[in-house]
């Protein structure tokens, strides 16, 4: 009798339990950053334990981590069996996606979760081969921090200086993936990208704790930049997204002078009350900060808090979910109206932390935003 198989599918309780988190996993559609699709999450999420759906546990994750993993390990056996760079670069940009989404909420094993992150690294930029894109690294050896400058063919050809966007990771972004990906508009319009990693932040996440002073790496890269002869070092804006967007508050605040404009997705000026966050963020947060578990980090979260005071010498967008339970909305209208003339802030009323079910359509718009911001010599 031939054996009976089913349909593969994502299992109806795992969408119920985490479906919110689908729209991060697809993210962008993207050309040069690593991606996953749907048949990808079916593959990985394709009988789950109904018994092992508590997001909270450590369990769930690490069965989350082996599961992404072996999808990870499924595309680069296609990227070593194909006959095309292409083909190879596709494998490899889907192995990418895997392994990053295998480890980003997992916390238990620190050696585990950075060969975790250096696959990411390692599998993207081989995935470059045969693409126009160029990816510049340059260190800053003050705060210990590095950055990569993206370029394509045709903005290479041109030989002049260009605009530049920097862009901030979030607390469990990977610079391969969501910072690319967010790259990738700025790029179309001929406009470079600068991927900082500062301490705590893309390959350093667990190596050293998140810096909250992350201007002083801005700074220095100010410095960097200024000596980048292919950067228009008076063209600059800055981005970020989740504690990234927070960050990007803080440069406008510290380092607004330096930049026509800046904006903040989903970021604000105060953390959610530590108390009330899901374990997942706890642990996330712990992580970053190289806390001890169980420890408390509402004390660190109040020496966070950024005070609205005086506007900034820049123009600042803040995009913000209604919903948002990370960095509540309220501390943005505060902000608001601190910062009056000088920040626009876009709410939507059904979307929760950066507002992922929009983020196509809103960083369309922003990308044109900044574009038009940076034309022209100043």
């Amino acid at each position: 009798m031939a054996e009976t198989t089913e349909r593969l599918r994502v299992p109806e309780h795992v969408y119920r339990a985490l479906g919110y988190l689908f729209p991060r996993l697809m993210f962008l559609n993207a050309r040069y950053a690593p991606q996953v699709h749907w048949g990808d999450i079916a593959a990985a999420l394709d009988g789950f334990p109904a018994d092992d759906l508590d997001l909270a546990s450590a369990g769930f994750w690490n069965l989350w981590r082996e599961r992404w993993t072996a999808r990870a390990e499924d595309y680069t056996v296609l990227a070593e069996g194909s006959g095309t760079t292409a083909g190879r670069g596709r494998a490899l940009r889907g192995a990418a996606a895997a392994y990053h989404w295998a480890e980003f909420q997992y916390f238990d094993d620190r050696a585990v979760k950075q060969r975790l992150r250096q696959r990411v690294r390692e599998c993207f930029l081989d995935s470059l081969a045969g693409t126009d894109l160029e990816v510049t690294e340059g260190s800053l050896p003050a705060t210990g921090a590095g950055y990569w400058v993206l370029r394509t063919g045709a903005m290479r050809a041109s030989g002049e200086p260009l605009p530049a966007v920097v862009l901030s990771n979030g607390l469990d972004s990977a610079t391969e993936v969501e910072m690319v990906a967010l790259a990738e508009a700025y790029l179309e319009r001929g406009i470079a990208a600068v991927l900082f990693e500062g301490p705590g932040q893309g390959s350093r996440l667990g190596r050293t704790p998140v810096l909250v002073e992350m201007e002083r790496v801005v700074a220095e890269l100010l410095e960097g930049l200024r000596r980048e002869p292919g950067i228009a070092a008076d063209r600059l804006a800055f981005a970020g997204i989740s504690f990234g967007g927070y960050l990007a508050l803080r440069v406008a605040r510290e380092l607004g002078e330096h930049f026509r404009c800046v904006v903040n997705f989903g970021g604000g000026p105060a953390i959610a009350k530590f108390d009330g966050l899901p374990r997942r963020l706890k642990d996330n947060f712990r992580f970053a900060f190289d806390a001890g578990p169980g420890e408390d980090l509402q004390p660190r979260f109040d020496e966070l808090a950024i005070e609205p005071g005086p506007a900034p010498a820049t123009e600042v967008l803040s995009v913000s979910g209604a919903l948002d339970d990370i960095f509540p909305v309220e501390g943005l209208y505060d902000l608001d109206r601190a910062w009056s003339g000088r920040h626009t802030l876009e709410v939507h009323p059904r979307e929760a932390h950066t507002s992922l079910n929009l983020i196509n359509s809103y960083t369309l718009r922003t990308a044109d935003l900044v574009a038009d911001r940076l034309a022209g010599r100043a």
